[in-house]
């Protein structure tokens, strides 16, 4: 008697200890995630060393920075929107962020969002590899199957450099929409 209520109660501990552990989120491009974003503006006030910042995102192979936006608790094979956001001429990445928040909406809308910025303030040909850098990187850690979209945003010569780079071999592939 004691003998199969001894192997029942094993076997619940048994199937108890094969629970598994829910999957840490992710950490893209080695960005800290923390809320309220990185270098958020205050919605008055902003100072010029916070608007001009370039990000903290180091781009490996150019050694640019840029900022990335993303859920928190964004998972492994969780199906995500890629939005590479561009500034206009003269400007920089996080004036872009907050001039088009849509760094406010990546929790509700699951965005992961790449605001880069050129050292020139102007986007160029020479600008290209580090956008294709910042694009290829993200696509590898997220996974080209969880990116159900990847848009191009840009504002003024933001735009402009959309329209350019969509006529590209590398992002006419990737590109849904801009």
């Amino acid at each position: 008697m004691i003998r199969p209520a001894l192997s029942a109660a094993l076997g619940v501990l048994a199937l108890a200890s094969c629970q598994t552990t829910p999957a840490r989120p992710l950490r893209l491009a080695g960005a800290e995630c923390v809320r309220p974003p990185p270098m958020h503006c205050p919605d008055a006030d902003c100072t010029g060393a916070m608007t001009t910042n370039g990000g903290s995102v180091i781009e490996p192979k150019t050694q640019r920075t840029y900022f990335l936006d993303y859920p928190c608790d964004l998972r492994p094979g969780e199906k995500v929107t890629l939005v590479l956001s561009l500034h206009g001429g003269g400007s920089y990445g996080n004036w872009q962020r907050h001039y088009f928040p849509i760094l406010d909406q990546v929790d509700k809308y699951r965005l992961v969002v790449a605001t880069p910025f050129t050292p020139t303030r102007s986007w160029a040909l020479s600008d290209d590899e580090y956008l294709q850098n910042i694009t290829a990187e993200l696509v590898e850690q997220i996974g080209a199957k969880n990116i159900k979209w990847f848009w191009l945003a840009g504002h003024s010569y933001g735009g402009m450099t959309s329209n350019r780079i969509i006529c590209s071999d590398f992002f006419r592939s990737k590109v849904d929409g801009w």
